[in-house]
């Protein structure tokens, strides 16, 4: 099998690349540092200052001694020999390894070979990136195919041509500065430069949405006599921006019907207890108009005192119809702020028991509520807090809902540098995790938005589940929530 790799490595271009990469054998011996002289998918030859076994398997990796990288090349070596104090190997490859080098790392191998070779202009158009290679003076060295800001496209017409004159993105801006002021940036400061997601209109791309965006990459080419040139590596990450504000647009259109779905789930099940005082109502005014059509004689006092009754009755009922259409409307005006505010997380957790109270089944939950004074406030939008533990509380409602006594603990307090708000219950335990129940999504969605991580403990009979923030991440939502 290894002279069969062997052979096969002989058909194809062997990069005469320099690289540090780390050796160990098999027998787990000591790693062991060497060079690269000649690398390819199917081997590779490398140069040490101390002598490996003939035929002994080894395992290489890129990167230095002591870096904390899976090892990813098993070999055998074919044959040693020594030259001028150094040992050169032959390694033949079990299986065709794709070596993770990054640009930077190519480059910096091949920096004696970068205005000529015909191996280094081989491997850059091999590379999905987009590169282009410019001296100090930002005329073009070298390039590849996939590069998108240069016309034209060809690498060999593009030799020797400045920059400005055969690329539009020169004179593009990013932020407060043009993409020139990057270049010299990155050149000045010997440092790399990186942009993300920038937008770019390349009229030859025949796009019909408009911008395209690139990750972008600036890393300056540096020897010991001073900066060589500059690396611009760039990577169209068009439909990756383009997915992430749909998701965001979709994810921000969900939160909005979200807040009208919850309200209404709470209130279609408050529709019964509307339905039935007014049913009452309409009852009693019912029964009142046929006594006063059968009425021949002048009331008694006993007669007054079953008018007053009723009276009183509707009075009741009529009351509590207009404190649950007030609650509502409080309810509403929250909900429809559309602004982030500061607020007080034991406030809406008082004003929403209050909502949930309205439901005759939630009043029969024996609650205990234990609600830590100066807690810090809650930034953000009102109504997604709110829904969040309305959501939490109806789940839990018909987790209990066979039981004769219900019972819910409901707390906040601080632990550590953490807001906790505990919610327990004694029904059925909630199926885990909890993303298994469609009605808190949106916990999910509260911790994607806020960082809010959430955890559930206990069985049936006794469950608590917790939601905590750091409070050094009580802010406004996060500007792109999406992953």
């Amino acid at each position: 099998m290894q002279q069969g790799v062997q052979r096969d490595r002989r058909r194809f271009f062997r990069i005469p690349l320099s690289v540090p990469l780390c050796l160990r054998t098999e027998a787990l011996g000591p790693v062991m540092g060497v060079t690269s002289t000649d690398l390819s998918p199917y081997g590779i030859q490398i140069e040490s200052d101390s002598p490996v076994s003939p035929h002994e398997t080894v395992i290489l990796r890129p990167g230095e001694e002591g870096l904390e990288t899976d090892y990813v090349a098993k070999g055998q070596i074919r044959w040693v020999k020594q030259e001028k104090g150094k040992f050169r190997s032959g390694i033949a490859f079990e299986n065709i390894v794709d070596w993770p080098f990054s640009v930077s790392d190519l480059v910096k191998g091949l920096e004696t070979e970068l205005s000529h070779s015909f191996y280094f202009q081989y491997l850059l158009d091999s590379l999905d990136d987009g590169v282009l290679i410019f001296d100090s003076k930002l005329d073009i060295v070298s390039s590849n195919k996939n590069q998108p800001f240069c016309l034209p496209r060809d690498p060999e017409k593009l030799k020797g041509r400045h920059f400005s004159e055969v690329c539009s993105l020169f004179k593009s801006s990013e932020g407060e500065g043009s993409f020139k002021e990057l270049l010299d940036k990155a050149l000045a400061d010997r440092k790399e430069v990186r942009v993300s997601a920038f937008p770019c209109d390349l009229a030859w791309l025949n796009d019909p949405d408009g911008h395209r965006y690139y990750n972008i990459w600036l890393l300056p080419l540096i020897t010991p006599e001073g900066t060589k040139g500059l690396v611009l590596r760039s990577r169209d990450v068009t439909a990756l921006r383009r997915l992430k504000v749909r998701e965001k647009a979709r994810e921000e259109n969900f939160w909005q019907q979200y807040r009208h779905f919850i309200f209404g789930q709470l209130f279609d099940d408050l529709l019964e207890d509307i339905s039935n005082p007014l049913s009452a109502i309409m009852g009693r005014l019912d029964l009142m108009t046929q006594k006063m059509s059968s009425i021949e004689t002048p009331l008694d006092k006993a007669q007054l005192k079953v008018w007053t009754s009723d009276i009183e009755s509707i009075q009741t009922i009529t009351g509590q119809i207009t404190e649950f259409v007030r609650a509502i409307a409080s309810r509403r005006k929250k909900e429809t702020m559309g602004v982030a505010v500061p607020f007080s997380l034991n406030s809406l957790i008082e004003d929403e028991l209050r909502t949930l109270d309205l439901h005759s089944f939630f009043k029969k939950i024996n609650k205990h509520v234990s609600l830590s004074p100066n807690l810090p406030l809650l930034q953000g939008y009102y109504s997604e807090w709110a829904n969040a533990f309305l959501a939490l509380c109806q789940v839990l409602m018909r987790q209990m809902s066979t039981l004769d006594n219900m019972e819910m603990s409901i707390q906040t307090f601080l632990e550590d540098e953490d807001l906790v708000l505990n919610i327990s219950h004694n029904g059925k335990a909630l199926n885990l995790p909890l993303d298994r129940e469609p009605a808190l999504n949106i916990l999910w969605l509260l911790k994607k938005k806020y960082g809010v991580n959430v955890y559930v403990s206990g069985d049936s009979g006794y469950q608590t589940v917790t939601l905590k923030m750091a409070t050094s991440k009580i802010q406004e939502p996060l500007g792109d929530f999406v992953s």
